[in-house]
């Protein structure tokens, strides 16, 4: 079964593109790693030698001269203390690495020593040996270093591009899905996926990428490299390591399994000892102090036990990680000595540099084998991450375009609400079975005492939300079966929060729309009475608004809104009007506003504001999802006693809430 994580990054990724890139950084960091071990390994050795041979017998000396490929030099004859003794041997000095290749000429990586003598003059005398061989550790240094970093940073790029598609697919969805949300919620969701969930799948996929790219590689490489220094012992310490790291990992595994459970404990226990907390009434009414008292000693001994028990077990798993390794350590460092202090002339012997050597090795591969053994981990967090922003995707709009949709006139006639049901994702009932009538050319105020069952009625005309039942005609013909484009050209909806975008005044007018020139934006700025605030601006309608500009009041900000829907001169507007309390001149303004939006169109108003109420031609009251009144503001005000109360609810000037006039 595919996983979540698979799903947004397949493995087939690993074999092209960048990955490709990797695997050859990976393989160039390795052996220059390995290299730099091999190299140090060396180097040590010609510390320990200083060039210095003695070779005890006259086959010796022919033995040495052919694996070296050197001419015999002048030799010192090494006497014992009485001069009358035959000769011991001949000394040689400023030898370089021919030394190493000579004790070495019986190993498996001495041939290549040899090599290397023969094929580098400058190792083959000490000072020479040493120069060269610091600055062949250095180069490789830096190069393991550079692939490395270059590996981490096409990990990156690679884990970049997965964040790049799932952010252009999040965006996408949220301008399909965003519209119907009534709550304004899916928004913040979007956004918090958008920032949050699609930055933890990328450091995952960055993760995973560049622990199964770079590991792999240089665990071969070592593992190469010790086998070649000493195969037998390389397998006798990779026994009890490997036991090591599944015993320790077993119990890291068996702790946090058992912290989890006892933090669970603890947190119940310290939710009981709040609880008194709450019931200081109850306590004191009822001189129940000694009891409260006993209780509250008693739960608190609980907590402190369960706490103490949770840091011993804490104490116990550190130590018992640390003895297995303890142990572990002493059994290897146990084996590689024994072969180190073996006779030389053992073929099972491990000279001090190949020792040093095999230790950095076995400690150079702790933490590949620990992080490629903390994969399944890493995708599976990145998983859980992947699978939110999936299933995020995977949901289909309630809205959509019917196959051989028609044009749509503009609005003339009337709107025509027939039986209409919605319900939200819940199941909660918004509208239930709503009829209802508007005529074009006229200005409506939707009311409700639940704000949202006003919004799914006016959600319902540029098709943001779909009925459940029911259908919407305008001048007869049923939004379901028009053109999403040539309902929402003739059908504009102005929320009171609508925000404003990065960028111009006139971009915000316009929205990027080529259609529009300077001149229509003003003129459109104009009626709605934006225009002269606009030029007070730093740079008129050049100024850069949004996140990163100058910031608009509410009211400045809503008759922007309303110029941007002027301009495209819609049939119908919906206007909702801000929840925030307006200044005085703003609120001057809107009456004004709002009588020249009307010449020609019909505005449905979702009114903060009684004077709007007021001067609306109709006015429909909406009540637990049904039409509850419907007739002019001075009629119903006296009819419907729910429109009363809601007037007193919203404005009575006996609450503390300022009256918006």
């Amino acid at each position: 079964m595919e996983t979540p994580f698979r799903r947004v990054f397949a493995p087939k990724e690993l074999s092209r593109g960048l990955a490709r890139w990797a695997w050859l950084f990976s393989a160039i960091s390795a052996i220059s790693l390995c290299g730099l071990l091999f190299g140090g390994g060396l180097l040590v050795d010609l510390l320990i030698t200083r060039g210095e041979v003695l070779l005890p017998t006259e086959g010796d000396i022919a033995a040495y001269q052919k694996i070296t490929e050197t001419p015999p030099p002048a030799a010192q004859a090494v006497n014992d203390a009485d001069s009358n003794n035959p000769p011991l041997g001949q000394r040689r000095f400023n030898q370089g690495l021919r030394v190493t290749a000579w004790e070495a000429r019986q190993e498996s990586w001495g041939a290549f020593v040899r090599g290397l003598v023969r094929w580098i003059p400058s190792l083959r005398t000490t000072n020479s040996a040493l120069l060269t061989l610091l600055a062949a550790n250095i180069a490789l240094a830096l190069i393991s270093s550079l692939s490395a970093l270059q590996i981490k940073t096409l990990a990156f790029r690679a884990s970049q591009e997965v964040a790049t598609r799932l952010r252009q697919s999040l965006h996408r969805q949220t301008l399909r899905l965003g519209p119907s949300d009534l709550e304004d919620a899916a928004g913040e969701v979007a956004f918090l996926m958008f920032t949050g969930d699609v930055e933890r799948v990328r450091e995952g996929i960055q993760t995973w990428f560049e622990r199964v790219v770079r590991f792999p590689p240089l665990l071969a490489g070592l593992a190469f490299l010790l086998l070649m220094t000493h195969w037998l012992l390389a397998l006798q310490c990779l026994v009890p390591l490997l036991a090591c790291l599944y015993l320790v990992r077993r119990e890291r595994l068996r702790f946090e399994q058992s912290r989890r459970k006892l933090e669970d404990r603890v947190d119940d226990d310290l939710r009981l000892l709040a609880e008194g907390l709450r019931k200081t009434r109850l306590v004191r009414g009822f001189g129940m102090e000694n009891f409260e008292h006993e209780r509250f000693g008693v739960h608190l001994q609980r907590f402190l036990k369960k706490i103490a028990t949770l840091k011993e077990d804490e104490r116990l798993s550190r130590w018992l990680c640390w003895f297995v390794v303890l142990v572990t350590v002493t059994l290897v460092l146990f084996l590689i000595a024994t072969k180190t202090l073996s006779d030389p002339s053992d073929a099972a012997h491990l000279p001090v540099s190949a020792m040093l050597m095999f230790v950095v090795a076995i400690r150079l591969a702790y933490r590949p084998i620990n992080d490629l053994w903390d994969l399944p981990h890493v995708e599976q967090t990145a998983g859980q991450w992947a699978d939110n922003l999936l299933r995020y995707q995977s949901r289909v709009s309630e809205v959509g375009q019917a196959v051989g949709a028609k044009f749509l006139q503009p609005l003339s006639k009337q709107i025509h609400f027939e039986s209409v049901t919605y319900r939200l994702p819940d199941k909660r009932l918004v509208l239930d079975r709503v009829d209802l009538k508007i005529p074009a050319k006229s200005m409506v105020a939707v009311l409700s005492l639940d704000p949202l069952e006003a919004r799914a009625l006016t959600y319902l005309l540029p098709r943001f939300i779909e009925p459940q039942s029911g259908r919407v005609l305008i001048d007869g013909e049923d939004l379901a079966f028009v053109t999403l484009e040539s309902l929402r050209a003739e059908s504009i909806f102005v929320g009171g929060m609508d925000p404003l975008f990065t960028g111009t005044v006139s971009e915000n007018i316009s929205c990027g729309d080529p259609r529009f020139s300077l001149q229509h934006v003003t003129e459109a700025a104009k009626q709605v009475h934006a225009h002269q605030f606009i030029n007070k601006l730093s740079q008129g309608y050049e100024t850069v608004l949004g996140e990163h500009g100058e910031s608009l009041d509410a009211g400045q900000t809503f008759l922007l809104g309303l110029a941007r829907a002027l301009v495209r001169n819609p049939a119908l507007l919906i206007i909702e009007e801000p929840a925030e309390r307006l200044d005085d001149d703003t609120k001057s303004l809107l009456d004004d506003t709002y009588a020249r939006l009307a010449k020609g169109r019909t505005l449905i108003f979702l009114p903060n504001r009684l004077s709007t109420v007021r001067k609306a031609d109709q006015v429909v009251f909406l009540h637990k999802g049904r039409v509850e009144a419907v007739g002019a503001y001075s009629k119903l005000i006296t009819s419907a006693p729910l429109m009363r109360h809601w007037e007193y609810v919203r404005f009575n000037e006996f609450r503390r809430d300022e009256v918006t006039e």
